[in-house]
């Protein structure tokens, strides 16, 4: 079943002034040209991932562990108990590290009230899906607190994780998520709709060329157009409820459109959530718009954990 919501205010004044320092900024040269992106991925990588930013950890209860030398963050409500469990992959294209505005989007959902469990993962191009995917999947089974119901969550390449992750749970690979909650997600890395040159020129963030050659190098010895890399191919029958947020101004939008006319066929429900004049991953941003979004999701995760059970 498939349901399409659209929210047609127009862009605050703010967000349109915030997009043209994106676009001076130049944002998406970080994907512009196969080797500049790897080598920019590298210089990040060695930075490292963000940390909680000290407002996170003055608003919530961050802890720290580590799965295989890598860091998995668990953030909790200072006050009561969490009524949900967030796994949250975060994005960056499989080569781009955690950065400091995640840990806005973070708190927001903290506040569902749940429990976020943030974890960093092997990153193309010194990794592939075959390493990034089983690392995920232990840590969806095993971080956190269990006995609340999960929610699996991620934007960009972490929103195609996560419906690949939430694929091989309902094939018996663990607990069957309550809910998939996919933000600007990356489902095609072919990108293969003729429609993503066409949008190229109003996206601020990315770039084809780039994100060409993450996609590959990310699926390693698979075929880029794998239902584990590429979802839009994926099996969706059997899944739990998915939402899918988008904005027109992304290059990644044509695959959303067609991830959505298989699901009218399909034994899922799957919602779309669009946002006209919107751009990439929006939603980590300080904008209103991001404002509203993150309310949004935070009563998603409420009434995803309430139809548990």
């Amino acid at each position: 079943m498939l349901t399409w919501d659209v929210d047609e205010r127009r862009a605050h004044p703010w967000t349109r002034l915030y997009v043209k320092g994106m676009w001076l900024h130049r944002d998406k040269t970080a994907f512009e040209g196969a080797q500049h992106t790897l080598d920019q991925a590298r210089r990040l990588q060695e930075s490292g991932d963000a940390p909680p930013t000290r407002l996170t950890r003055l608003l919530t209860r961050v802890r720290r562990s580590e799965r295989h030398g890598l860091p998995v963050w668990v953030v909790r409500p200072r006050r009561g108990r969490p009524v949900a469990r967030v796994v949250y992959v975060h994005g960056g294209g499989y080569v781009h590290p955690l950065t400091p505005d995640y840990w806005r989007l973070v708190r927001a959902l903290v506040r569902a009230p749940a429990e976020v469990v943030l974890p960093a993962y092997p990153l193309a191009p010194g990794a592939t899906l075959d390493d990034g995917l089983p690392h995920l999947l232990e840590v969806v089974r095993e971080d956190g607190a269990t006995d609340l119901p999960t929610v699996l969550a991620g934007d960009s390449a972490g929103g195609a994780l996560v419906l690949a992750l939430a694929r091989r749970l309902v094939d018996g690979a663990g607990p069957v998520p309550a809910g998939v909650l996919a933000l600007s997600p990356w489902l095609d890395a072919e990108l293969a709709e003729d429609e993503v040159r066409g949008l190229e020129s109003s996206d601020p963030m990315l770039a084809e060329s780039g994100l060409r050659e993450a996609g590959r190098r990310w699926a390693g010895e698979c075929d880029p157009g794998h239902p584990w890399v590429s979802p839009v191919h994926l099996d969706l029958d059997g899944l739990p409820p998915v939402d899918l947020f988008v904005g027109d101004q992304d290059i990644l939008r044509p695959a959303v459109d067609r991830l959505a006319e298989r699901a009218r066929s399909a034994d899922v429900t799957v919602r779309v959530h669009e946002r006209p004049s919107m751009f990439h991953v929006w939603v980590t941003r300080a904008i209103p718009e991001a404002r509203r979004t993150r309310r949004r999701l935070r009563d998603l995760v409420r009434h995803r954990a309430s139809r548990v059970g």
